[in-house]
């Protein structure tokens, strides 16, 4: 079942972190920081919005997704990390689904998912073209020497409410999934 993450999911999300086999020690720490963020300022304030795939009390994967800053309606996919023991098990897939429906109740018209072009995403890179993605652009050399920056997009179709288009300068959330 996918719901917003909660304060005791937040072990289990830096566990599939550390366990996802593609990140580095920045990037797991990076997830750290947004988690303590989201806790302590809540997704309305920092924009980081948390949500888990669980099964009874195990966390099988998460995502995590904001507003852009100084856009209208155009949203990051920031972290996507399914439990290694859990894949093939369309974890993935469920998450960015709930994650392109939760920004599309939030007006959402465009969902950015950033990836790193080496031979070791590969995977990834697949996935977002399955789930259709487009790769927008590609920045060559952006991490370090050889390691380009892939843009996949995904343009939405925002969910009107009776009320005016937010800004999303920091977003707001209003609802549960």
């Amino acid at each position: 079942m996918i719901i917003i993450a909660k304060e005791a999911d937040g072990s289990q999300i830096q566990d599939i972190t550390a366990r996802a086999g593609v990140f580095s020690h920045e990037e797991i720490e990076c997830v750290s920081e947004l988690w303590e963020e989201y806790l302590t300022l809540g997704s309305d304030r920092c924009g980081y919005n948390f949500i888990v795939d669980r099964e009874g009390d195990q966390v099988l994967g998460f995502a995590c997704y904001g507003p852009r800053d100084l856009t209208n309606g155009v949203f990051d996919l920031y972290w996507i990390a399914v439990d290694p023991n859990a894949r093939r098990n369309s974890v993935g897939r469920g998450l960015l689904t709930a994650s392109e429906e939760e920004v599309q109740k939030l007006d959402g018209r465009m969902l950015i998912a950033e990836t790193s072009g080496t031979p070791h995403y590969e995977p990834t890179r697949k996935f977002y073209l399955s789930m259709g993605y487009t790769i927008e652009a590609t920045i060559k050399d952006f991490y370090v020497m050889g390691d380009d920056l892939v843009i996949f997009i995904k343009r939405l179709s925002p969910i009107r409410k009776n009320n005016p288009a937010p800004s999303y300068a920091k977003g707001t959330r209003d609802h549960l999934i």
